[in-house]
């Protein structure tokens, strides 16, 4: 990428959630989100106890896996400002921390939620005030599309522009982007990583996980009992045999 093209990006894409465990879809999320919206970076914004799910490993060893699945690329970062607010978590209360933390430098925000989210939105608390102080970019991982009430489509109309001017301005615009399906699931892989040791589900943690939070796991910070090591094994056996 030429000098140019990198000072021409701006702005900071937002990609919250629990990452219980971060794997490499969400990897994929931010270089596609990088490369569509022209960012300059991604934070990776570390959800404590969101109020709409439930999360089974500790902030701790979450945030530890983060910082080892985005070690050595300097436009990701991780943020933890809402693992330092007590109480529930809302969107709208970290988007107006984040811009008071700004204070008057008119960085724009850009907030990537995914279409079922996005078809969800009026359940968010002020869901109307996000655009006061952020942009919204909606990423579709497929051809499927959910229905989206009324109420968020007209809402969106007057604001939504396209994925590469979504940094135009700091706040109140919409943008929605395609990127390519991931198979990784953080659901999926807690559930593999909690069956007996196979073959098959090596191959599939080996992919869906990045290596630094593959290693974090084997060491048993995450759960003693799990035997990931195993699922190592079995996967540089594969390795090894003749094709």
């Amino acid at each position: 990428m030429s000098q140019d093209a990198f000072e021409a990006r701006k702005g900071i894409g937002l990609l919250g959630g629990t990452f219980d465990p971060i794997h490499q879809g969400h990897l994929a999320l931010a270089a596609s989100a990088l490369e569509q919206l022209k960012l300059q970076q991604i934070d990776f914004l570390l959800a404590p106890r969101p109020w709409q799910k439930s999360v089974l490993t500790s902030v701790t060893d979450r945030a530890r896996m983060i910082e080892q699945a985005i070690r050595g690329n300097p436009r990701l970062k991780l943020n933890l400002t809402e693992v330092f607010r007590p109480g529930l978590t809302y969107t709208i209360d970290t988007l107006k921390a984040l811009r008071e933390k700004l204070g008057g430098n008119p960085v724009p925000l850009v907030l990537l939620m995914g279409q079922d989210q996005w078809a969800n939105l009026k359940t968010w608390k002020s869901w109307q005030a996000l655009t006061d102080y952020a942009n919204l970019a909606v990423f579709n991982r497929g051809k499927k599309r959910l229905s989206v009430p009324q109420e968020i489509t007209s809402w969106a109309e007057g604001k939504t522009v396209p994925p590469d001017l979504i940094t135009a301005s700091p706040s109140g615009s919409v943008c929605f982007f395609q990127m390519a399906p991931h198979e990784a699931n953080s659901s999926e892989i807690r559930k593999l990583l909690a069956e007996p040791a196979s073959l098959q589900n090596a191959i599939k943690l080996e992919s869906w996980l990045p290596h630094g939070v593959a290693l974090y796991i084997n060491t048993g910070f995450i759960a003693p009992s799990i035997n990931f090591y195993g699922y190592q094994k079995a996967s540089a056996h594969y390795r090894r045999r003749p094709r």
